[in-house]
């Protein structure tokens, strides 16, 4: 019988984790649309521009697997706490950057704060989340950054307006309260401090306690478990970089217009997979959702090519987004569920990690044969790694996990 129904998710840690990581989002999003801008007003040249966003991801990208391991190591809240510190000082310290190094280091530091905290924030959910409930709590946690995702940016430009440095000063003084606000949301977490059992990772086990509670093996810090589901996570990433970076473009190339809407109906879509797909994995499995997902996804990647009008381009849209919104928390909850408890902070680095590697990377080869091939061999070669993320799951781990009884555990 499956009691996931009285498995309580709503707890008031869930909660302020949720406001405080929506917080965060804000201040993560505020900045991709405006700082470019920002550094183009203190150099005088578009050139610039890219960096902002290529130095915060690396370094968030760079951080999170210490965030990981530390977090297992000493708690997570500690260091929710610090990133959010983190976050909060430099949107406040963007004030002060008048060159353009001081800038980049500022965004640097950044990136670190905003890696560690998306990183324990991850692990600290899947700590308080049922684990009958765990792809619905991990999609619920990630809708909420969905809103501003699909929200900040378009704050942030109207608040820089036309452009004029004070108003930017006041994008960062109202980006650094909000990452306070966060801060002090995540001092009031409470479940490492009620629950000892919780952190038993802190307490050193006895030569006989090891033997019996011996953890698996691992590599680079991460247990074998998550490379496999990190891989499905890393390939689907890789190809949904052609939407975030060439969409646009391609609907140019095509005169398609104004395709702002698209963004809007993909935002509704993620917004709805993480609304009511994980409630699925979590009573069916992860197959349920992930295969199907995968699958359309090739399918509309190998479309695209082919759209001819604008109106087809945004029906396209809403199914992308489902795609995203399903498989991210199916996965990530699978990979806490079949890694050790006492690494949860590392898996969370993991999953991070391969929707960094994937948007990051995804960007330059496509870049690359966009300028070679065109736009129609980008989203045909998006539809290939979706097919090899598809055989990863199948073979790597759908398989594995119904030969060890895995997915037909009920909670």
């Amino acid at each position: 019988m499956n009691n996931s129904c009285h498995d309580k998710l709503w707890t008031w840690d869930f909660i302020l984790l949720v406001l405080a990581t929506t917080g965060i989002g804000f201040c993560n999003y505020f900045f991709f649309t405006t700082l470019p801008l920002y550094a183009q007003g203190l150099t005088g040249s578009t050139s610039y521009a890219g960096l902002m966003t290529g130095v915060y991801t690396i370094a968030a990208m760079i951080i999170r697997p210490f965030a990981g391991i530390l977090s297992d190591k000493f708690g997570r809240i500690k260091l929710l706490i610090l990133g959010a510190l983190i976050c909060s000082m430099m949107c406040m310290l963007y004030n002060f950057a008048s060159l353009l190094i001081v800038l980049v280091l500022f965004r640097v530091f950044h990136g670190m704060g905003f890696g560690m905290y998306s990183t324990c924030q991850g692990a600290a959910i899947a700590d308080i989340t049922p684990k009958s409930r765990l792809a619905e709590g991990i999609g619920y946690s990630g809708l909420f950054s969905t809103v501003a995702l699909a929200t900040a940016p378009g704050i942030a430009i109207f608040i820089i307006g036309n452009g004029e440095m004070q108003n930017f000063r006041f994008l960062f003084i109202i980006a650094s309260f909000i990452a306070l606000a966060s801060m002090i949301l995540s001092c009031f977490v409470s479940y490492e401090r009620n629950n000892k059992a919780l952190i038993c990772r802190k307490i050193p086990y006895s030569k006989k306690e090891s033997v019996n509670r011996a953890l698996p093996k691992t590599l680079l810090g991460f247990e074998y478990a998550v490379f496999l589901p990190g891989a499905v996570i890393l390939l689907m990433f890789l190809a949904m970089s052609s939407v975030t970076s060439f969409i646009l473009l391609f609907a140019m190339e095509r005169n398609f217009g104004n395709i702002g809407l698209f963004f809007t109906v993909n935002a509704l879509g993620l917004f709805l997979g993480r609304l009511l797909l994980g409630r699925i994995a979590d009573r069916r499995g992860a197959d349920i959702i992930v295969i199907p997902s995968l699958t359309v996804l090739a399918m509309l990647f190998f479309l695209i090519p082919f759209v001819n009008s604008r109106l087809y381009l945004f029906m396209i849209a809403l199914p992308l987004g489902l795609v995203q919104g399903g498989v991210g928390p199916a996965i990530n909850s699978l990979m806490f569920k079949i890694c050790s408890e006492e690494r949860r902070g590392t898996v969370s680095a993991a999953y991070f990690s391969s929707v960094d590697l994937g948007l990051g990377i995804g960007s330059i080869i496509f870049g690359c044969i966009a300028a070679t091939f065109g736009y129609c061999f980008v989203y045909w070669g998006a539809m290939v790694l979706s097919i090899m993320a598809l055989v990863i799951y199948l073979i790597g781990v759908s398989q594995k996990l119904n030969e060890t009884g895995f997915v037909n555990i009920k909670y």
